[in-house]
């Protein structure tokens, strides 16, 4: 019922124990897969007990203070230990790790993966639910600890998720935990490194450390540990002044402001765009999609910048009363700052007024890159190499089938066909899904001589 439609059945010991083996084509999460096997066999009204009926892997609790393990099994075929093969039947077949692995290949060509990813979906959303459910008189306070719990047994599930679990880590730590200072730092360092899927998709471990210092210092300024008085007052309805964004936005500015003055003393800052764009990141340890942005354009790009001196330019005075407008400070060159005089109005260039654009202007707005969705509104885009997407196993597999039977062969005829031409293997179970395309195409090619 969720996609798993082929397994291999062992006999684990002399002891007669059963162990039933599910291949799958892909790597999925491993805590998903524990959920969902656990939710089909429940709905199924199996009964899960150690030493009668169990699942690897495991739905395991999660560990703030250790980590805690998967539970572990016995390898499969072991010599002298009485691990086999067997039929439908529970009789003996064999204890080859050729015929194991020939029939794993085989069981993972025909696993439904799409039906299976979307029951992992569905496991772990009805897991994360389930406490509220079973448990509706938990207090609030209980209510967000274990939601916090759940956000750090799930950890990473894809990209730009590491403020919100750094967060949610930080104030598990200091609000149930009671640490503070270097211990609170340590314990959401050390959890978030441990927590699945940070290797996988976390894009900050370069700077985890200064993410985790930012994240624990706003969260000690703005919870506090459930056995002290509050930090702040709870019936005033004014919201809280710490924004962490903005403040980083700030640090950004600040630090972008700090380079490009850096480079200008050392008279290293480049002319061109891109090179300028990879001298200031660097200089002030920023990405270049922060660079980027429009709030921080001005700071640095020529085409936005309303201020670009050199480190020698000097504003000169003004020479007389009725200077003109286009007269500028210490340069005529396009973005400087106009000097104004105090005691004359000064008008806006014609080239800076609020009326129609040329196409010179409209050129330099759409200097960055659109993006990459697309220009289609519809789903799904074409994927960028052009190619079509890989036929599903199963619809190669129907056509394999349907060939063979055009072609009216005997199975010693598909058995020689195959062993012909994929170095003597003479079962379909043997051939890796990429190799069912080869054979269709060499199905297509033979039906064709044949016509």
């Amino acid at each position: 019922t969720i996609g798993i439609t082929r397994t291999l059945l062992l006999r684990s010991s002399h002891s007669n124990g059963l162990h039933l083996y599910m291949p799958l084509a892909e790597p999925v999460k491993t805590f998903d897969l524990a959920v969902a096997l656990h939710e089909c066999l429940k709905a199924q009204e199996f009964e899960i007990a150690k030493g009668q009926l169990e699942i690897f892997p495991n739905v395991k609790t999660y560990g703030v203070e250790r980590i805690i393990l998967y539970n572990g099994h016995r390898l499969p075929l072991q010599p002298v230990t009485g691990s086999c093969l067997l039929d439908d039947n529970l009789n003996p077949m064999s204890d080859s790790l050729a015929q194991f692995f020939g029939l794993w290949d085989g069981a993972v060509a025909h696993q439904d993966m799409d039906e299976l990813r979307h029951a992992l979906k569905i496991g772990r959303d009805n897991h994360r639910q389930r406490p509220r459910r079973s448990q509706p008189s938990l207090s609030k306070v209980e209510v967000w600890r274990q939601d916090l719990e759940t956000d750090m047994q799930t950890g990473w599930t894809g990209h730009h998720q590491t403020n919100h679990l750094l967060k949610v880590i930080a104030c598990h730590g200091h609000v149930f935990l009671e640490l503070e200072g270097e211990d609170l730092m340590a314990h959401t360092l050390n959890t978030a490194i441990h927590l699945p899927g940070y290797r996988q998709y976390c894009r900050h471990q370069c700077d985890i450390r200064i993410r985790v210092r930012a994240w624990c210092k706003a969260v000690q300024n703005y919870y506090w540990p459930l056995s002290s008085d509050p930090k702040r007052d709870q019936r005033t309805k004014v919201p809280p002044s710490l924004n962490l964004n903005d403040q980083r936005a700030e640090d950004a500015r600040q630090r972008i402001r700090a380079a490009m003055q850096a480079l200008q003393d050392r008279e290293a800052l480049p002319a061109a765009i891109k090179q300028r764009a990879e001298a200031i990141a660097r200089e002030a340890h920023i990405s270049s999609k922060t660079l980027y942005r429009s709030e921080n354009l001005e700071l640095w790009h020529p085409e936005h910048c309303l201020v670009i001196r050199e480190p020698e330019e000097r504003c000169k005075p003004v020479e007389s009363a009725g200077v003109s407008a286009s007269r500028e400070c210490g340069a005529t060159g396009e973005g400087r700052l106009l000097k104004q005089p105090h005691s004359q109005e000064v008008y806006t260039s014609e080239k800076s007024m609020k009326c129609e654009p040329s196409d010179a202007v409209l050129a330099k707005s759409n200097f960055l890159s659109r993006g990459v969705r697309g220009d289609d509104l519809r789903f799904p885009q074409v994927s960028e190499s052009g190619l079509p997407p890989p036929i599903p196993v199963h619809e190669v597999q129907a056509a394999i089938q349907a060939k063979v039977q055009a072609l009216k062969w005997s199975l010693e005829q598909v058995r020689q066909f195959l062993a012909e031409r994929f170095q003597g293997r003479s079962h379909i179970w043997e051939l890796q899904a990429h190799e069912l395309t080869t054979y269709l195409y060499y199905l297509q090619v033979e039906g064709l001589t044949h016509v």
